[in-house]
C-alpha cells in the first residue's frame, strides 16, 4: 500500500526486551509485522546498570529482526521506568476577546508548560488535557467558542536526564534513531485503556519484574504517574528465602502452583520441590506457598495505596482498576486486588481500534508495551516545547496534535 512505512518499538524490561515491528499507514492504523523477544540483561529494577549489556542484547535483537523479516529499520520508539519520576500538573490561563483563537491556544498552552525543572531532570512527557472556559465548562476543544475566560491544563512527567542519556547510548550501537521515549505505564496505557475507561476514573497498574508502575486517568486526562520499586521478583526472593530454594526454582513454584489470595488455595494440595541446601526433594502445601505470595503481594498493593492516598486519588478511581505486566498472571490476582481496594479489577486487553496483524501478538501481554509504544500520540514532546520559546508558538507546530486529535 502506498504511503506504508515501518515502525518499530522496543520495550525495556528486567527480565525480558521485546521488539515490534509494524507497518503504518497513511490513516494511522498498524499492521504488525514482525516481532522478537529476547532476556534481559543490564536492567535491574527497571533501571539501567549495564550499558554494554543491554546494547550488545538491543543490537542483537535488532539485526536478527531485520534478517527474518527482511526489513530495514531507521528509528525506534522506547520506554522508560525511572524511580525518580516526579509528575505534577502546568496551568494556564487567559483572558479571551470574544472566540477562542488559535493565538488564545497557543498562549494558554505557553503559559500551562512554563515551569522549572531541576537540573538533573528533564521533561519527559507534556499531556494536553482538557480546557476549561469561564472557569466552569470543561471542554476537549475550544476552538471558535465564546469564552471570556479560558483555561488549560497539562500533565508534566519529569525523569532523571541521566536515565533518558542511558538510553540513547544504549541505541546509539544499533545505529537506530529515538523516535521517542515514553514512560512504560503510559505506554501501556495507549494499548489496554478504552477513553471510556479513562473518563471513568480508572488506574492502570503494571506489575513488572523489577517495578510496579501505575497511571490514573480521569475525564480530564491523566492525573497522575509513579513508579513503586517492587514486582514479582520480590515474590520470588521470598519464596525462596521462605522455603530454601534457589531462585530458578522458586519462579518455578510462584508460576505453576501459585495463588495470590490463599482463600481460593485447597490446603490438602501438595506440591513438590528442590531445597537449595541439601538438594532434596521435600514437599510444601499449595497453601503455605500461597500464602507467602500474598503476603508480598499485599505489601506491595499497601505502596500503591498509600501513594493514591497521599496524593488524593482514591475518589477519582470510580472504574477501578486495570492489571497488566507478567506478575500480574497469577491466578486469583482480580480477587486479591478487588478484596484490597473494595473496586472493580479487570486484566487489560489489547484495545484494536488501530492495530491488526499477528493474533499471537495482540493476545500476549508480553508486547502490550511495544503496542502502546506504537500508539503514543498527543504528546507536547521537549522538542516542540523548545520550539515554541524561539517564537514559533505551539499552536503553529502542533496544530494537528492540539486540535486534530479532539
Amino acid at each position: 500500500m502506498a504511503g506504508n512505512h515501518y515502525e518499530a518499538s522496543i520495550d525495556i524490561g528486567t527480565e525480558k526486551i521485546a521488539l515490534l515491528v509494524a507497518e503504518k499507514d497513511d490513516d494511522g492504523h498498524f499492521r504488525i509485522i514482525g516481532h522478537n523477544v529476547s532476556p534481559s540483561e543490564g536492567v535491574r529494577k527497571g533501571s539501567l546498570y549495564s550499558l554494554d549489556s543491554l546494547s550488545r542484547v538491543i543490537v542483537k535483537l535488532i539485526d536478527q529482526t531485520q534478517k527474518s523479516f527482511n526489513l530495514k529499520l531507521v528509528r525506534t520508539r522506547v520506554n522508560i521506568s525511572d524511580t525518580h519520576l516526579s509528575c505534577s500538573d502546568g496551568k494556564g490561563k487567559v483572558s479571551i476577546n470574544e472566540a477562542v483563537t488559535l493565538q488564545d491556544l497557543d498562549s494558554v498552552l505557553e503559559s500551562a508548560m512554563a515551569m522549572s525543572t531541576p537540573t538533573n531532570k528533564e521533561k519527559l512527557h507534556i499531556i494536553k488535557k482538557k480546557f476549561t472556559i469561564n472557569e466552569s465548562v470543561v471542554v476537549d476543544n475550544p476552538m471558535d467558542m465564546e469564552a471570556e475566560v479560558l483555561e488549560s491544563k497539562v500533565h508534566i512527567v519529569t525523569v532523571s536526564s541521566s536515565s533518558i542519556r542511558n538510553i540513547e547510548r544504549c541505541l546509539e550501537q544499533s545505529e537506530l534513531e529515538v523516535d521517542k521515549i515514553v514512560l512504560n505505564s503510559i505506554a501501556k496505557s495507549n494499548a489496554l485503556l478504552t477513553q471510556e475507561d479513562k473518563d471513568s476514573g480508572v488506574c492502570l497498574v503494571d506489575i513488572g519484574a523489577g517495578v510496579t508502575s501505575y497511571s490514573v486517568f480521569s475525564e480530564e486526562g491523566i492525573v497522575r504517574s509513579g513508579v513503586i520499586a517492587f514486582g514479582g521478583d520480590e515474590v520470588t526472593q521470598e519464596i525462596a528465602y521462605a522455603f530454601d530454594t534457589s531462585l530458578e526454582e522458586a519462579k518455578r513454584l510462584k508460576e505453576y502452583y501459585g495463588s495470590a489470595k490463599s482463600s481460593t488455595v485447597n490446603e490438602e494440595k501438595f506440591v513438590d520441590f528442590i531445597q537449595a541446601t541439601n538438594k532434596n526433594e521435600h514437599q510444601l502445601s499449595s497453601l503455605e506457598l500461597s500464602e507467602v505470595i500474598e503476603m508480598v503481594y499485599r505489601e506491595i498493593f499497601m505502596l500503591l495505596k498509600n501513594e493514591l492516598k497521599h496524593h488524593n486519588l482514591d475518589g477519582i478511581i470510580k472504574s477501578g482498576f486495570v492489571l497488566c505486566g507478567g506478575a500480574s498472571k497469577i491466578n486469583s490476582i482480580e480477587e486479591l486486588v478487588r478484596d484490597f481496594f473494595s473496586k472493580r479489577v479487570k486484566i487489560g486487553q489489547i484495545q484494536r481500534s488501530r492495530i491488526s496483524g499477528l493474533e499471537t501478538i495482540l493476545t500476549d501481554y508480553k508486547f502490550a508495551g511495544n503496542i502502546g509504544l506504537l500508539l503514543h500520540e498527543g504528546d507536547l514532546s521537549k522538542a516542540e516545547y523548545v520550539e515554541s520559546n524561539n517564537g514559533n508558538g505551539v499552536m503553529g507546530k502542533l496544530k494537528k496534535v492540539i486540535v486534530g486529535n479532539f
